[in-house]
């Protein structure tokens, strides 16, 4: 809900501990880099791979001019195989939609560590 490029915690009440988080992920170079992108938070998509219709929820998707981010937040934990074969297939559907390149990343909330997802 908190606009990443002027953010204002003042109308959300937050407790400070969960405030802090939430600066440290703005702060990141991946933010502040993207400052001028377009972003879209909760990006749902749909897509249809041999005659199977799916559903797919993007937590950040970061459009620029010549590629996409995608940002998937977990709570703490982000070295499990399956977020890795998660994010590669929301990687195969936006390039598919949007033909262009993707990166994705995987954000750990409470450890503030961003880790790049290799095809």
């Amino acid at each position: 809900m908190i606009d990443f490029k002027n953010p204002d915690f003042s109308i959300y009440h937050l407790p400070s501990n969960m405030e802090e988080k939430i600066r440290n992920f703005l702060d990141s170079d991946l933010i502040k880099e993207n400052l001028d992108s377009n972003f879209y938070k909760e990006y749902e998509f749909y897509y249809t791979e041999e005659n199977v219709t799916s559903h797919g929820i993007i937590d950040l998707l970061i459009e620029q001019k010549d590629k996409m981010i995608i940002v998937d937040y977990k709570l703490k934990n982000i070295e499990d195989d399956a977020y890795q074969k998660q994010l590669n297939g929301y990687r195969k559907v936006i390039e598919e939609q949007c033909k262009k390149e993707t990166e994705c990343y995987l954000y750990s909330i409470i450890d503030g560590e961003l880790r790049r997802v290799e095809k």
